[in-house]
């Protein structure tokens, strides 16, 4: 029961600092489509739903008779609970007309077009307006909650790599090596992976995003490991890059090159500083170690209830001023065509202006197996 409250109180919190967004807005209420956003707003994990959430922080929840009890016992405090028996407009329309609001907030980037003019010639008395990335704002600063159950997410992300390093040896398939962690991180206790899971050998490891295929290990090449595991819905984003034997010495050297480079962008991570800070940090190292133009992507993401937070148009995060209780990745690389590449991530927490790295696999020395 203790439990049960700790979560309705983290939940008003969430809603209450949502609520003063949509005021900001001088709008009445918001229809929220994004199942991160309503999970965040009712711990309601089901995959369809939608949310209207009012200014003054009434909750009316839309799904269907599949996720009856599934919301009952989910989600804590009052809300009123709709279970649909008509297209969805037609439903989020007849509460509108009941509550008599003047604007609505729509959630842009997760509506059609046609479901939000038919919003609008079923509700004319209504000015509908397009927002991006509202709630998300409030998101990024992680609850204490959000922040033990990442913690939890990374564990159980490190604990199944570490199994898997037995089996990188010359002939082994990338696919296999990532079926296999994703079946350890279910075993470990989490949900799956959070995303493709990356494995890239040999000239792969120069792609920034080869998932794992058909290819076999080789002596003599590097391995991209890029992975992470859902925990409770959030999600953990690590990589590490590895050796198989030894491999030709401007391999090794791009490696020690982003490994500083990650230490600098790491440094840079503290409360006040922008994410353009920190990636300039790691760039400009890069860089003046003449292997700029091998570094194409950006320094890092938000991570939580969705693997790339902080990267969406409305909230980039070179823009982003880093705030106490953030979790970010810090993620250069280097990608050198038709021979090999290293990449080098960590999950850091913003905490009293001093980052966190809350992954904390050995990275220190190419680890040659």
């Amino acid at each position: 029961m203790e439990a049960q409250q700790d979560l309705l109180s983290l939940l008003q919190k969430r809603i209450a600092a949502t609520c003063d967004l949509i005021k900001d807005q001088n709008a009445d209420a918001m229809i929220v489509y994004n199942q991160a956003n309503y999970r965040y707003l009712t711990n309601f994990t089901g995959e369809e739903a939608q949310l209207i959430l009012t200014s003054s922080g009434e909750r009316y929840l839309l799904s269907d008779s599949r996720f009856k009890e599934q919301i009952k016992a989910q989600a804590p405090g009052e809300m009123t609970v709709i279970m649909k028996r008509d297209y969805e407009v037609n439903e989020i329309s007849k509460i509108l007309k009941k509550l008599g609001l003047s604007k609505v907030l729509v959630e842009g980037e997760y509506t059609s077009a046609i479901d939000y003019q038919k919003l609008q010639e079923l509700n004319p008395q209504i000015t509908f307006e397009i927002c991006q990335e509202l709630i998300e704002q409030v998101r990024n600063v992680k609850d204490e909650l959000e922040i033990a159950t990442l913690r939890r997410a990374i564990e159980i992300s490190m604990e199944s790599f570490k199994e898997i390093l037995p089996m990188l040896k010359p002939g082994v398939q990338e696919r296999e090596i990532g079926a296999k962690l994703d079946y350890l991180f279910k075993v470990h206790g989490g949900d799956g992976p959070s995303f493709d899971t990356i494995i890239a050998s040999g000239v792969r490891s120069a792609w920034a995003h080869g998932v794992a295929s058909d290819k076999r290990l080789k002596e003599g090449e590097l391995i991209v490991i890029d992975f992470g595991s859902f925990y409770h819905g959030y999600a953990a984003d690590i990589t590490r890059t590895v050796a198989l034997g030894k491999v030709e010495p401007e391999l090794h050297k791009i490696y020690k090159i982003v490994h500083e480079a990650q230490r600098r962008g790491i440094e840079a991570a503290v409360a006040g500083n922008t994410g353009f800070d920190v990636d300039k940090a790691a760039r400009d190292y890069i860089t003046e170690q003449g292997y700029g133009q091998y570094f194409g992507h950006g320094i890092g993401h938000g991570i939580g209830l969705e693997i790339h937070e902080l990267c969406q148009p409305a909230l980039p995060f070179k823009k982003q001023v880093l705030i106490d209780n953030m979790v970010h990745t810090v993620e250069p690389g280097i990608y050198l065509p038709d021979k090999g590449g290293v990449r080098i991530e960590d999950d850091v927490l913003i905490s009293r202006s001093t980052p966190e790295v809350l992954s904390t696999l050995p990275k220190d020395e190419l680890l040659s197996l």
